[in-house]
């Protein structure tokens, strides 16, 4: 599978990666661990090399899992988790980018991944209080560089000044952000500053928590502890049969072009030489290989410029 340079970092993940937001168990429906397991073996067979993670997926399950998954052949990929969302012992969850609170964190994560290293580091969440200053918290991230703990460090969900005011501090090599065909509001300054920069760019929820898969319809129901149903704006009631209708209109794009939906919706991020890697969820080994299937073709120009007027930016979508 195709890679491409993260940032000015020595990683090159491959352009398809894996979102394990999923392996956490929590929010996504019924998930199995057996699954899962499946899941990260066929994209490791298939040639993907990048797993993304958090400690808050699932309160430190998607990083267990994934650790014991991936263990066999860690020298061969690369692992991607994030630091600063923490939980009380009635999972609560609160930011906290303290130096204390990082240095405790980055050892539980490599305890549950069960690794030496990690090879992006990236703060979830920037304070939005400012209660801790930047230089703190990139300092010490520095510092666990110098250690050996994590290779590079990455930021997610940053904007243009939080990420400026970061890289004053520490060698940033990436921002994650969400982006797909529906939330495309980091192409006015984020994409275009990162691509400047030279800092990798990493799409998250590429495929709009599935609603770019085609398998929703105007009347799907999604339960209350489901994470569409009360995380994302695309799955508001007063947007969503819209959306959906919006769907159907890229799957006549899709069937001449003769590739699936999904498919497409990736391909349209990986036309944009700035997107390093494309990190779709997946709670399944057939989900994998559908998705990594992206990596084996391209849209045409006349495509891709076809499918970005049917969506254009719209800034209400605002994560």
């Amino acid at each position: 599978m195709e890679t491409r340079r993260l940032g000015n970092s020595e990683l090159y993940p491959s352009v398809i990666g894996f979102g394990a937001w999923a392996a956490g168990r929590n929010g996504w429906g019924q998930v199995e661990e057996r699954d899962i397991r499946l899941a990260v073996d066929k994209a490791v067979d298939l040639g993907i090399t990048f797993f993304d993670t958090a400690p808050v997926y699932g309160f430190g399950e998607s990083e267990r899992v994934l650790g014991q998954s991936l263990k066999a052949v860690r020298d061969k990929v690369l692992i991607a988790t994030k630091v600063g969302l923490v939980w009380d012992d009635r999972f609560q969850v609160d930011i906290d980018l303290s130096r204390e609170s990082i240095i405790e964190e980055v050892d539980a994560s490599l305890r549950r991944l069960d690794t030496d290293y990690i090879d992006l580091y990236q703060v979830h969440w920037p304070d939005p209080k400012g209660t801790v200053p930047v230089e703190e918290t990139f300092l010490v991230l520095n510092e666990l560089v110098q250690a050996g703990k994590i290779r590079s460090i990455g930021v997610s969900n940053f904007s243009v000044q939080q990420l400026v005011a970061a890289q004053s501090v520490a060698p940033i090599v990436s921002l994650q952000s969400p982006y797909n065909l529906f939330q495309r509001q980091v192409e006015y300054a984020e994409l275009p500053y990162s691509e400047k920069q030279q800092l990798g760019f990493i799409p998250y929820s590429p495929l709009a928590q599935g609603l770019l898969t085609g398998k929703f319809n105007p009347l799907s129901k999604f339960s209350d502890d489901d994470i569409r149903s009360y995380g994302n704006p695309l799955y508001k009631r007063d947007n969503f049969e819209g959306n959906v209708l919006k769907v159907e209109l890229l799957e006549g794009i899709a069937r001449n072009i003769g590739k699936p939906l999904g498919q497409v919706a990736i391909n349209w991020l990986l036309y944009n030489k700035a997107v390093t890697t494309v990190i779709p969820g997946a709670k399944s080994a057939a989900q994998v290989q559908e998705n990594a299937a992206a990596s084996r073709w391209k849209l045409s120009r006349e495509d891709f410029e076809q499918i970005s007027r049917l969506f254009e930016p719209d800034s209400s979508y605002v994560i």
